[in-house]
């Protein structure tokens, strides 16, 4: 089956009740969305999640945006993904990151990018062959897995820092830009010639990578509302940890968002919403009624 998506995917923040994500998978196939992407969360299981809309839904992709290692030990990663590429006929897409928050939570220290290496070796070697046994720095598989094999299932790598970047043109199917990145059209262009140019030292054919950027979307007919929202988001998560990388590379309005994130940082998360702008809108996200946003796609560069 074909890896190609459509030029806009889909994915639902704001955690949505199990059924109300049910109910919006089958609108998103019937609009035509190529595929749609379930973040891990903290409410609920997105490789369940998946399986539920795989099932209900006949055409579009679903794929996890993304789940950790840390979370779930990659050898059962590769074993829910074969089952869930099994399941759907090859419509699952495996995107995995390091999700520094869990890593933090759980109280664990790891050296990330030679985590997600360990990660995509164990993953890869399982999905490709059926037969992997490892010794990594972080993750290893002393067992050896048999009986499993899956060579269609994609694996997506979701970050925006640098090594990740060329661990993904080293390993990756896919890109997945997060949110705190996805914004920036310069960014974006980066990160594509970061990755390409690793897959090309690595020997692999970059033309075979896929590349999605997530942006901070909201749509609704009152465009006062759906401003409002959007500044809500940007206040408490887009913008107070926004990384280095992405200032350095993006065209921001860094003396705004300074303030944005200093309010936050004092825990005032009213007044970081008052000081997120038009122009911040503008710049870090889509907003506004179905024309508007439409309108806002077509001239993003």
């Amino acid at each position: 089956m074909s890896r190609t998506f459509e030029s806009i995917a889909i994915g639902f923040g704001d955690d949505p009740t199990a059924h109300e994500l049910l109910e919006l998978a089958l609108l998103s196939e019937k609009e035509g969305f190529g595929s749609l992407w379930i973040q891990e969360g903290i409410q609920r299981s997105p490789l369940t999640l998946s399986a539920a809309v795989l099932q209900a839904v006949r055409q579009i992709f679903v794929g996890t945006g993304v789940t950790s290692p840390f979370r779930r030990h990659p050898q059962v990663l590769a074993l829910e993904a074969a089952t869930l590429s099994e399941l759907s006929g090859g419509r699952f897409i495996l995107g995995i990151g390091a999700a520094e928050a869990s890593i933090a939570n759980y109280g664990l220290r790891a050296k990330l990018v030679q985590a997600m290496r360990d990660a995509f070796k164990i993953i890869r070697g399982i999905l490709s062959q059926g037969i992997c046994s490892y010794q990594g720095e972080v993750f290893s598989l002393r067992s050896v897995q048999k009986h499993l094999s899956a060579p269609n299932c994609p694996v997506y790598l979701g970050d925006i820092g640098s090594k990740m970047l060329e661990l993904a043109g080293e390993f990756a199917d896919g890109l997945l830009i997060t949110r705190r990145g996805g914004f920036s059209p310069r960014y974006v262009k980066y990160a594509i010639d970061k990755v390409t140019r690793s897959a090309a030292i690595k020997g692999r054919d970059a033309s075979k990578i896929n590349f999605l950027a997530f942006l901070e979307t909201s749509i609704s007919k009152d465009r006062e509302l759906a401003g409002n929202f959007i500044k809500e988001v940007l206040a408490s998560y887009t913008i107070p940890n926004l990384p280095h990388i992405v200032m350095d590379v993006a065209v921001t309005p860094q003396d705004e968002t300074k303030a944005v994130r200093s309010a936050y940082l004092k825990g005032d998360i009213e007044t970081a919403t008052r000081q997120v702008t038009d122009e911040i809108v503008d710049t870090f996200a889509i907003a506004g009624t179905p024309s508007d946003c439409l309108e806002r796609l077509s001239t993003r560069k």
